[in-house]
């Protein structure tokens, strides 16, 4: 594939997750190029967990530059 400027990155999330064996955390990654500069883009992040030991469920956003 084409090269670009993009590397790798890491996003971190707002709450720490306790998971237990069996458990599943649902979750979607939505990246958009941003409307104002086409080089950026817009991330979004969607997840939630329903366990033993934590219930979360969060929207979180991310802009890469």
């Amino acid at each position: 594939s084409q090269a670009t400027h993009w590397k790798q990155t890491v996003l971190y999330l707002e709450d720490v997750l306790t998971i237990c064996e069996g458990e599943t955390i649902i979750g979607s990654m939505t990246v958009v190029p941003n409307k104002k500069n086409p080089r950026d883009v817009d991330i979004m992040v969607k997840y939630s967990l329903s366990g033993r030991r934590c219930v979360v469920s969060r929207v979180q956003f991310y802009k890469m530059r």
